[in-house]
């Protein structure tokens, strides 16, 4: 439980700031994708140089921020051992940050073409090598020490460095980027910047990512509050639940492409149809993961631990998870559609209202001052979602 507890408190304190630079770089599928849907794909070539100097920025912003964050963790007030722990997982961590924004910089810009194929092989790739080397690193298989924590976070940079390696080497060597670079070139454009561009996109839309993941991590902080048995459940089923939230990212991911390609084409039919479309998907998948939550709760934690009250408590927190699918979905579908259309503060100013003045409040009472404990931090979560949805 421990070592559950503080990888999940460690990865909860990462990402909700690291979230904020990869949110920030989602701005440019949507440029990207537009630039298509004008039938001016070379312009692509000049976000992606503009992108990558905004990546190379923030890819010291964050590795500075996150140095200070590790060095003071003892302020989030967790277990001592849990503290000890998670700075020793972040210590390692912290040094793949670049290599995790090169990475979603590179495929953000394939994604913006349409071509999501690229990113998912290599992300299939990536973890398949992070499940092997966890296996090597954390338990001291084939003559490499007993890591433990610090193990798994080797394996993490480890696949991220490669991940990172092989979207930047596809780019580089893609027929299609290549072509798009001399059409570039010939364009007489090439001195244009994109950066104000993505700045103006992409920082509320990586706020708008920052407020939704922190007000989560803040429950998670709230859950180590209550014992290291509370966070290793909240762990258990914030990864699960994690799992589906991805598979439905993955289609509001479609629906920034779609609809920021029919927004370029100046086609109101096609953005229309786009995001019918994706709502209607959304709808379909979501009944399917809540049945599949509400099916298997009892279950599902056995993957993860065998400690009996902690599979207790996290099979309680997969029955509050199926509540809140729904509505899980259809807000992060809905900043999709909108960031194609290249409106991002909004959803923001929504996002920060949703989970800061409703979502964190209401874990927070529910959690201690109805004596709720864990269970009301997720029925938190499933106030706020709706809220946001």
């Amino acid at each position: 439980p421990a070592y559950m507890g503080a990888c999940g408190v460690s990865n909860g304190v990462y990402f909700q700031f690291i979230l904020l630079a990869m949110g920030t770089l989602y701005a440019v599928s949507t440029l990207v994708s537009e630039s298509f849907g004008e039938k001016h794909g070379w312009k692509s070539i000049g976000v992606l140089k503009s992108a990558t100097k905004v990546c190379i920025v923030l890819s010291v912003i964050f590795y500075l921020w996150m140095s200070v964050v590790i060095r003071h963790f003892d302020w989030l007030k967790e277990d001592e051992n849990i503290t000890g722990l998670a700075r020793k997982f972040l210590t390692v961590l912290n040094y793949s940050t670049p290599m995790l924004l090169f990475f979603t910089l590179g495929k953000q810009y394939m994604d913006g073409m349409g071509r999501t194929k690229v990113s998912m092989v290599i992300t299939i790739i990536g973890l398949v090598v992070n499940v092997f080397l966890n296996w090597v690193l954390i338990y001291g298989h084939l003559g490499f020490p007993a890591y433990g924590i610090v193990g798994a976070a080797m394996a993490t940079g480890t696949s991220r460095t490669l991940m990172c390696a092989m979207i930047i080497g596809f780019i580089v060597w893609d027929k299609q980027t290549r072509h798009l670079l001399d059409e570039f070139r010939q364009s007489g454009s090439k001195a244009k910047s994109y950066v104000k561009q993505i700045l103006v996109i992409g920082i509320p839309s990586g706020l708008q990512i920052f407020f939704e993941v922190a007000a989560f991590s803040a429950g998670q902080v709230m859950s180590g509050w209550l014992g290291v048995d509370s966070l290793a459940s909240f762990q258990v089923a914030i990864n699960l639940a994690s799992i589906t939230f991805m598979l439905v990212s993955g289609i509001a991911a479609a629906a920034t492409i779609m609809t920021g390609y029919a927004y370029g084409a100046k086609d109101t039919y096609g953005v229309r149809m786009a995001g019918n479309t994706i709502y209607l998907l959304t709808l379909c998948s979501q009944v399917i993961f809540a049945l599949f939550f509400l099916l298997f709760h009892s279950l599902l934690p056995h993957m993860y631990v065998s400690d009996p009250a902690v599979i207790e408590t996290a099979s309680a927190l997969l029955l509050l998870a199926a509540l809140f699918q729904l509505s899980d979905g259809l807000q992060v579908v809905g900043v999709g559609i909108l960031r194609g259309l290249q409106d991002t503060r909004v959803p923001s100013v929504l996002a920060f209202a949703s989970y800061w003045l409703v979502m964190v409040p209401c874990c927070y009472v529910l959690a201690f001052n109805f004596g709720l404990g864990v269970k009301g931090i997720w029925i938190g979560f499933t106030i706020g979602l709706s809220v946001a949805a």
